[in-house]
């Protein structure tokens, strides 16, 4: 008969992290390579109008964007509003405010005139006189953001 030991523990082996770099950086490229930006970041329904002919913004930071049209929401209503940067724009005089509050960054005031743009994304069937009152409030002589552009889509 044989003799079986019960005294002897063995170890278990090591587990190996040789790999572990190689499966983080392919979980990573997947990643990289299947994931979409966020394409619409508006509270607003836009139905752009649309342009014979467009031209492309040069790669720029320093865009102000201004969204007019009806919110997204239904709890703001069904009225035609306006947000700027992300921001419900309630009263007049805010928008100026804001912009000279931007403009008084040193990052903003060294290139204001030159690089910063408003981008308007305005919707088709937008009252003209609310699109007039945001270009007026532009004009203010505190904040001379003159520079605009409107979005629109290309007509094919």
């Amino acid at each position: 008969m044989s003799k079986f030991s019960k005294g002897k523990k063995r170890k278990d082996p090591a587990i190996s992290t040789a790999a572990l770099p190689d499966i983080v950086f392919m979980l990573l490229f997947f990643f990289m390579v299947t994931t979409k930006p966020k394409k619409d970041s508006s509270f607003v329904i836009l139905k752009e109008p649309q342009a014979f002919e467009t031209a492309e913004l040069e790669k720029n930071d320093k865009s102000i964007l201004y969204w007019i049209g009806k919110p997204k929401n239904p709890a703001l209503g069904d009225t035609y509003r306006v947000w700027v940067d992300d921001a419900l724009v309630e009263s007049q005089g805010q928008i100026t405010t804001y912009l000279y509050e931007l403009k008084q960054i040193p990052e903003y005031s060294e290139v204001w005139y030159s690089e910063v743009i408003n981008l308007f994304k305005v919707d088709g069937k937008a009252p003209m006189g609310l699109v007039r009152d945001v270009q007026e409030e532009l004009r203010d002589p505190s904040v001379e953001a003159l520079r605009v552009q409107y979005s629109v889509k290309e007509k094919k």
